[in-house]
């Protein structure tokens, strides 16, 4: 079998991967939502929206976050309508991140798809950011304990975000599960959410890993999209071929 197109799925950021040092297994990709200057180990499909419009548009969400909900991550209230100023596709996307139906189903679902990745890409990185300055206060904390006790201060893993809002790991999915069709064949996805991982660790059958320190399952498209929920599974139902959905998957979990 010949090595299979490895990208890592529900995070977007790298620095969310489950293994030691937040690294990605060699020869795995993480998907790129669109933005300029994507880094060397990034996958990004055909999108509808070119760079620029992507930042366009991750600029707006930054705004409706810092201005409509006081630097609050847009992706915790779901309660909140949402702010003013957005697109009616800005609007669908976001209302789709809080679990809301979306204001017009009739938007091309690889617009709607690539608007929620950008929008699951500004939680992460809110989260990764409120981790970094957690990090930097526990930081000077353990130096100034190691001045006033005389003994060398000890390094500290850096911490994966914890207690910070991260995006419900089946809608970032489902909005990448839209671009199946543009993944080389045979395609892997290395799973870095410890959530995503246990739904699918008694699913599919078995086999050989590609990545060592992990274990592989087989699952079609189709089987995956179903945890992603009735809806989900119904817009890409008619949004991706019958033949796709069959399409035949390995899914890489990294071993607890």
């Amino acid at each position: 079998m010949p090595t299979p197109f490895t990208l890592a799925l529900p995070r977007l950021h790298a620095g969310l991967c489950p293994l030691p040092e937040s690294c990605l297994p060699e020869g795995c990709l993480t998907l790129w939502p669109g933005l300029p200057s994507p880094p060397k180990r990034s996958w990004r499909p055909r999108y509808p929206w070119d760079s620029g419009q992507a930042a366009a548009c991750l600029e707006d969400f930054r705004r409706a976050s810092r201005d409509g909900f006081s630097g609050t991550p847009v992706l915790t209230l779901g309660a909140e309508p949402a702010p003013p100023g957005l697109s009616r596709a800005e609007r669908d996307a976001l209302r789709e991140m809080l679990g809301a139906p979306a204001e017009d189903a009739s938007l091309p679902p690889r617009l709607r798809a690539q608007k929620t990745l950008l929008l699951t890409w500004l939680q992460e990185e809110q989260a990764l950011e409120l981790t970094a300055l957690e990090q930097r206060v526990r930081e000077r904390r353990r130096s100034l304990t190691a001045l006033l006790s005389g003994e060398a201060r000890k390094e500290a893993p850096v911490p994966l975000p914890a207690g910070h809002p991260l995006p419900d790991w089946t809608v970032p999915l489902a909005a990448a599960l839209t671009f199946l069709p543009d993944m080389p064949a045979p395609t892997a996805f290395f799973v870095n959410s410890s959530a995503m991982a246990a739904a699918l660790a008694v699913l599919g059958t078995a086999e050989e890993c590609p990545l060592p320190g992990c274990e592989a399952r087989g699952l079609s498209a189709r089987s995956l999209a179903r945890l992603c929920g009735r809806n989900a599974l119904k817009a890409l139902e008619d949004t991706l071929t019958p033949e796709t959905l069959e399409r035949p998957l390995t899914l890489i979990l990294p071993r607890p």
